[in-house]
């Protein structure tokens, strides 16, 4: 009944956490766990707690937090080697190109690119008429578009009376419905409107003077010489391109790099451009928050003395001797100190320190600073009771003592609470 007691205790009062990559250990780690808990405990003496339900929270408490600080400091350290981190890639002519990254774990260099001409698509503009206008004669109507060497044919059956704009848009909806890879749209302008016919893709086509579609039919029933349709108003072309001095081209704008890097290509550029192939800083900048949210969470508690101000003043201290230590380090990379200890984001400083690797080299070679984080959240972790305010009975025999196997279970049996 009492472990069923504890149980539901931590389940109600316990914040919910998921395990991560970093919650599983190989035995001989938790051996080693176990091993340092039985040696501390070893030299403890015993002592008298007032056990409230503040306490109870405080102690819980500075325990999830410290583990949320380990986990968040192991997912930085690992995501500032940028050989671990996914790639993304950016341009120096964002209005020209727009680049994405396929494929973020393969290798990749950067590309030089120059863009003289993009890939455009065949239009067929017709004529402007008034849009209600009656100059079709009723009876059956022809238009016929030959693509790719097959020719469709599209029959109206027109009314007395009816206006060119409602034949405009039967015909375009009939172009449509049909799927033949040419797109049909209404231009108006005023009183007036055209049918415009556009490739459904760009680059020169297999008819003949390499074009997309060809607009056949000059008759009395024809709808193609009454709008005008067989003007084409933009021939299609392939982009002409050159990448790292190789010259190439290609039917469509987008293009791709070994299936690695997705390049469009929006308009040609005045000079080379270059696209930059480096390491993802935005899963870097969240873990950087959630190490701050972390720590943070940490120093709240510390600043909770009303139940246990000896015990949380030594917790205060512990954590900001850490972060004092190593203030310039971290100023210069966007992370700064309060006068109270919290840990505050320079937002600029630290998006441009994670962009051009700065911030990746520091704390890169900080391990004094991620090895005294870890020690400090170990300490806190392995025996959370050592920031609790209590009341010494007795110490231990200071020259013959003994492992106490038992002691971690009562003073220390939540460490547990994130495995039941």
């Amino acid at each position: 009944m009492a472990a069923m007691n504890i149980y539901n205790f931590y389940h109600m009062a316990a914040p919910k956490v998921a395990n991560t990559k970093f919650d599983t250990h190989k035995k001989e780690e938790l051996q080693a766990i176990y091993q340092h808990m039985v040696r501390y405990n070893q030299k403890q003496p015993f002592y008298k707690l007032s056990i409230s339900s503040e306490t109870q929270n405080y102690i819980i408490g500075i325990k999830e937090a410290s583990l949320e600080l380990k986990t968040s400091a192991a997912f930085l350290e690992e995501d500032t080697d940028s050989s671990n981190r996914p790639m993304t890639v950016y341009t120096d002519q964002p209005s020209s190109l727009s680049v994405q990254m396929l494929d973020s774990a393969s290798p990749a260099a950067d590309i030089a690119i120059e863009v003289d001409q993009i890939a455009a698509p065949q239009e067929n503009t017709g004529t402007m008429v008034s849009s209600s206008g009656t100059g079709i004669e009723p009876g059956k109507h022809f238009l016929t578009i030959e693509r790719n060497g097959t020719e469709y044919q599209f029959e109206l059956n027109t009314k007395a009376g009816e206006t060119n704009l409602s034949i405009q848009r039967r015909l375009a909806d009939s172009i449509n419905h049909s799927n033949i890879g040419v797109q049909a749209t209404i231009l108006e302008s005023g009183t007036s409107s055209a049918l415009n016919l556009t490739s459904a893709v760009s680059g020169t086509g297999s008819s003949e003077n390499g074009l997309q579609f060809l607009v056949k039919g000059i008759s009395a029933a024809s709808l193609s010489d009454y709008f005008g349709l067989n003007h084409v108003t933009t021939m299609p072309t392939n982009a002409m391109f050159s990448l790292n001095g190789i010259r190439q081209q290609a039917a469509s704008n987008q293009i791709s790099i070994n299936n690695t890097i997705g390049i469009e290509l929006l308009r040609p550029t005045k000079q080379t451009a270059t696209v930059h192939v480096t390491p993802d800083s935005s899963s870097l900048l969240n873990d950087v928050d959630d190490f701050v949210d972390s720590y943070n969470l940490l120093m709240d508690l510390a600043h909770q003395t009303q139940s246990n101000p000896n015990g949380s003043k030594k917790l205060l201290r512990e954590l900001s001797t850490v972060t004092r230590r190593f203030r310039n380090e971290l100023e210069s990379t966007g992370l700064t100190l309060d006068d109270r200890g919290y840990l505050k984001k320079d937002e600029a400083l630290l998006t441009q320190s994670t962009e051009n690797g700065q911030f990746q080299e520091l704390f890169h070679h900080l391990s004094a600073f991620k090895h005294a984080i870890d020690s400090a959240a170990s300490r806190v972790t392995s025996n959370p009771m050592e920031y609790v305010d209590k009341t010494i009975i007795s110490y231990p025999n200071t020259k013959r003592n003994f492992p106490n196997p038992y002691m971690p279970s009562i003073y220390s049996g939540m460490l547990y609470n994130r495995y039941l």
